[in-house]
């Protein structure tokens, strides 16, 4: 509750920021890379801030309610399309307290990236190809591959700038105090925000002895090799040892230098989804001097202080053992099914990028696979959910379990309930529960007998093991 004032009402007063106007190919990255992913309500949001802004960068005060008219969409859809610019990092929002005026927004447009930028990006990259297709990103490569010409045979006569310009060394001195002033004004001030894999059960000063030992090097981009390794721990469980044993098998001979495709490759090949998972421990918590034993007890005890059932009690304990994508194949043998690359890629993703504990990720999974009776994962309607549940709060599989009752629950009121009318007869606006809910379930109106089968689904749901 505390932090209600953080929430947009019609009511708040908002100002828009944009550094310096987008280029034509900006616009056009944006239109056609951005778009598919971030859908047409969030890029009509953009649009919509960046034309109130005015030449000095900044847009007059409004209302989120003046907002709420020009786009023609509710409070929380604008909310939900602020999320997603926000995820996507074309948005940052930021709020303070006005005593007299209450909450304070300033939305700061950012630029997208360069197509360049945008295709070395895995995750952009694996996230604009879950949304349209192989087909149709193999087609927006194509477009923005640059078109070099290859100037074999021909002989470079161009002027140098010397040649033409006439310019004196000695002015860089005299006019270096000017020069600096120019150079931090055109540097971005603020800190580049950057979500991170970074995992306490992850010994990387053991990891980094290992690799001495065997005389093997890491690559030249460290940090990025680093989130890597820590992403493949939190998604398969692997240990310090068996990393420095992957890395073993994946470096350059002849620079000693970890190859991050090869390494890539390698675990996959291991990990393949055709074969059996390795067992995962139970993640200590290593604060508390308790035995394996004693921290079991104390959990399950604190569980049931909470008014948790035994079965939920099992539930929990089961999927803080195991890792998203073992659970995912756990799920998937079960019925007979396999995993696709993309679900595997999707897990990754959600481990690497969403904040979520993999417990909960893994609540998240059992929801969609056997709640919401999806054969497959979908990313666009995973990453919504994963999305909801982190801006939320839910950092613990308890609080996901109780979520998932409470929108059962919601959701069956919503359905039933006759629409209210105003004193002129027309129908009053009601705040609608994530779109996610019932989505792509169709909406209708249950019987007494379907009621009973959405209980027995929940309660199985709840009763569901992890470690199969």
């Amino acid at each position: 509750m505390t932090n209600n004032w953080k929430e947009i009402q019609p009511k708040n007063i908002f100002q828009v920021t944009l550094s310096y106007p987008l280029s034509n190919q900006e616009q056009e990255i944006l239109t056609l890379l951005y778009q598919p992913i971030v859908g047409a309500e969030a890029f009509s949001l953009y649009l919509t801030l960046m034309s109130e802004v005015a030449e000095a960068g900044i847009s007059e005060s409004l209302f989120h309610s003046d907002l709420i008219t020009m786009m023609d969409m509710s409070i929380n859809q604008i909310r939900s399309a602020r999320n997603k610019l926000e995820g996507i990092g074309l948005l940052t929002t930021l709020v303070k307290a006005d005593t007299e005026l209450g909450s304070h927004f300033l939305y700061r447009l950012n630029h997208p990236e360069s197509a360049e930028r945008f295709f070395k990006d895995e995750i952009l990259t694996l996230t604009l190809l879950n949304s349209v297709g192989q087909r149709k990103l193999d087609k927006l490569i194509e477009r923005f591959t640059p078109k070099f010409f290859h100037s074999a045979g021909y002989e470079d006569i161009s002027a140098s700038f010397k040649d033409v310009y006439s310019f004196k060394e000695a002015q860089l001195i005299s006019e270096s105090t000017q020069l600096s002033k120019l150079e931090l004004a055109f540097k971005d001030p603020r800190p580049v925000k950057k979500l991170s894999a970074v995992s306490e059960t992850f010994d990387w000063a053991y990891f980094i002895q290992g690799l001495e030992k065997l005389g093997v090097k890491l690559p030249d981009n460290s940090t990025s090799f680093k989130e890597e390794v820590y992403t493949f721990h939190n998604l398969f469980g692997i240990n310090e040892l068996d990393m420095v044993d992957f890395c073993s098998k994946a470096f350059d001979y002849y620079t000693s230098k970890i190859d991050v495709k090869e390494f890539e490759r390698t675990i996959y090949r291991t990990y393949d989804p055709d074969r059996k998972q390795k067992s995962v421990e139970f993640q200590r918590n290593e604060k508390a001097e308790l035995s394996e034993e004693d921290q079991q007890t104390y959990r399950y005890n604190s569980l049931k202080m909470n008014g948790f059932s035994t079965q939920d009690i099992q539930m929990i304990m089961d999927i803080e053992k195991i890792f998203p994508l073992n659970y995912l194949e756990a799920l998937k043998n079960e019925r007979g099914g396999y995993t696709t690359p993309q679900e595997r890629s999707l897990v990754k993703y959600l481990v690497s990028k969403s904040g979520l504990p993999n417990s909960v990720i893994n609540v998240l999974i059992n929801y969609v696979y056997n709640i919401q009776k999806q054969p497959t994962l979908k990313a666009d309607y995973v990453n919504r959910i994963a999305n909801e549940w982190a801006q939320s709060g839910i950092v613990s599989p308890e609080k996901a379990i109780e979520h998932v009752r409470e929108l059962a629950k919601k959701s069956k009121e919503q359905k039933q309930s006759k629409p209210r009318y105003n004193q002129y007869n027309q129908p009053v606006r009601q705040e609608t529960l994530p779109d996610w809910v019932d989505n792509p379930i169709e909406e209708q109106k249950l019987s007494k007998e379907e009621q009973a089968k959405l209980d027995k689904e929940i309660q199985d749901f709840l009763s569901k093991g992890g470690d199969k």
